[in-house]
């Protein structure tokens, strides 16, 4: 949430809560549909389902793809649920090909293993043992980004 407020300036007595102020923007598509809220020039929020869910954009790619993200397991072998870490006070969404990651839920845990999973159609990495990372993780979650049905270009209104 600190993020958020950081682009949302500091109000005076009698001003408006920041739902009103105009330095804050909606990030729309070329149709005028929602992508999200400005957290940063380059990053917004946007609730999917009952999770905020923060993820890189730009103007004329649409959502950052990273192409892969690391999932870790509280099991020794790689089975079991995906975790990936939560980071903030929003879920912090990754975009790895056609899908975004992000975490439902948050719990301080040590995961037992590790391993890469691609975007582009390529297999998982393989398992790998992790020590100590002790950290705050989340049942890894997806979503379809064609779902979101956007079309490029974006833009910034008030």
């Amino acid at each position: 949430m600190s993020t958020f407020l950081a682009a949302v300036p500091a109000r005076g007595a009698g001003e408006s809560n920041g739902r009103g102020d105009p330095h804050v923007f909606r990030v729309l598509d070329k149709r005028g549909n929602l992508v999200g809220y400005t957290v940063t020039e380059n990053r917004v929020a946007r609730q999917i389902g009952a999770d905020w869910v923060t993820f890189y954009v730009h103007t004329g790619l649409g959502i950052f793809d990273s192409t892969a993200i690391y999932v870790y397991y509280s099991s020794a072998d790689c089975t079991g649920t995906r975790y990936i870490p939560h980071y903030s006070t929003f879920a912090e969404g990754t975009r790895v090909g056609p899908k975004l990651y992000y975490p439902a839920d948050q719990q301080v845990m040590t995961p037992q293993s590790v391993r890469v999973v691609f975007g582009n159609g390529d297999p998982d990495g393989p398992c790998q043992a992790t020590s100590n990372l002790l950290g705050v993780f989340g049942a890894a979650v997806t979503v379809d980004v064609d779902s979101f049905g956007l079309e490029l270009p974006f833009r910034a209104v008030q």
